[in-house]
């Protein structure tokens, strides 16, 4: 499965020039704070100038929700590069995308008139975005896509997920192509959840992650087009199930899906050149990806990124780590330093372009997720 092409909307800003730019970047850093009702702004990274114009005519952007219109403008940004008559019957491209977040905003509007006034008060424009598939689903309509149209609610891991079906899909022959997709929003009551249970940082310099608002998407085909961007070489996932708002206690479910994607791709742990860190800040996935990374590549010690803990935490997230793993395949220059806790295990920064990519995923709830990514 070949990537021909991507698109992004980021904390960083439209587009993935300005993704490449905040990458060349050693010291950026975004813009954090999220207005909530009753406190101080909460620690997240929001997509402070994004906007439509331009990408998507005014009476349909009014229709849809933030987080459709995040991942509309990152689709067009990616169907853009493959040209104005896509090489696929449109009826044969389908839609995988991952999400923490949306329809919270949506659902929140509808409730509020229920609960506040009365249920002839809804607003019906919202009813369609009050839903986590809607996004995808708006998003095919909009480009009137036919094929098969799926969305993964599965914590941090939704977005690499959404990469790894769509990878099935192919294979299995289901489609063409397909988008494969992450999204989520600022949103003040899902981040306030996270705040309460003590997930996000406190103080500039403490502990814990920030969240973030984005859209990511990935373009993939079974054929590699004029210039293909990396290779899907290989997957895999499992789970070591706990409660939905904790980590698993062991880094077992990690260690599985690793070997897993490289058995997939047919690679061993000395082929891996780069690794996407899943830092984000947060204290307990960072050492069960210690542990998993002890257990499953030895002594190797491959170049490290960590990008999470500057964009932000949640779904999109590890659909963004994929499509840093493709930039950095492709030689974009990327200056952001291996996270700390696999620094001091000498895992070096990214010095020279890859090879071959390692992209993971451990969500909350359990769910692990690897993907082995090479250069075209």
């Amino acid at each position: 499965m070949f990537i021909c092409a991507a698109g992004a909307v980021t904390a960083a800003g439209t587009g993935i020039p300005a993704l490449a730019s905040a990458l060349a970047q050693p010291d950026w850093q975004p813009t954090l704070g999220l207005e909530r009702p009753d406190g101080p702004p909460l620690p997240v990274a929001v997509c402070r100038d994004f906007s439509t114009q331009g990408v998507l005519p005014p009476m349909v952007a009014r229709r849809l929700d933030r987080p459709a219109r995040l991942l509309a403008v990152a689709a067009r940004e990616a169907l853009g590069a493959v040209g104005a008559s896509l090489p696929w019957p449109r009826d044969e491209v389908g839609v995988t995308a991952g999400t923490g977040n949306a329809g919270t905003e949506a659902l929140v509007e509808v409730l509020k008139a229920v609960f506040l006034a009365s249920p002839e008060e809804a607003p019906p424009m919202q009813f369609p975005s009050t839903v986590a598939n809607a996004p995808a689903s708006q998003l095919a309509i909009l480009e009137k896509f036919g094929g098969p149209n799926l969305t993964f609610a599965e914590k941090q891991a939704g977005g690499l997920r959404a990469m790894v079906e769509a990878g099935r899909l192919l294979r299995r022959q289901r489609a063409a192509a397909v988008l494969a997709c992450g999204v989520d929003e600022a949103q003040w009551l899902n981040a306030e959840a996270y705040h309460r249970l003590r997930f996000t940082r406190r103080s500039a310099s403490g502990p814990g992650a920030i969240l973030g608002e984005g859209a990511v998407v990935l373009l993939l085909s079974l054929s590699p087009g004029d210039a293909p961007l990396a290779r899907l070489a290989g997957w895999g996932a499992a789970a070591s199930p706990t409660a939905t708002h904790l980590y698993p206690s062991s880094g077992d479910s990690l260690v599985r899906a690793i070997m897993l994607a490289l058995e997939h791709a047919g690679a061993t742990a000395g082929d891996i050149d780069l690794l996407l860190s899943l830092y984000s800040g947060a204290p307990r996935p960072a050492r069960l990806e210690a542990e998993a990374l002890a257990a499953t590549l030895g002594r190797q010690r491959p170049a490290v990124l960590a990008i999470t803990d500057r964009l932000g935490e949640g779904a999109f997230s590890s659909a963004l780590r994929a499509l840093v793993a493709v930039l950095a395949l492709g030689g974009t220059p990327i200056a952001w330093p291996a996270p700390p806790h696999l620094a001091a295990l000498g895992f070096p920064d990214l010095s020279r372009p890859p090879r071959t990519a390692l992209v993971t995923a451990l969500a909350g709830g359990g769910s692990a997720v690897a993907a082995v990514l090479t250069a075209p």
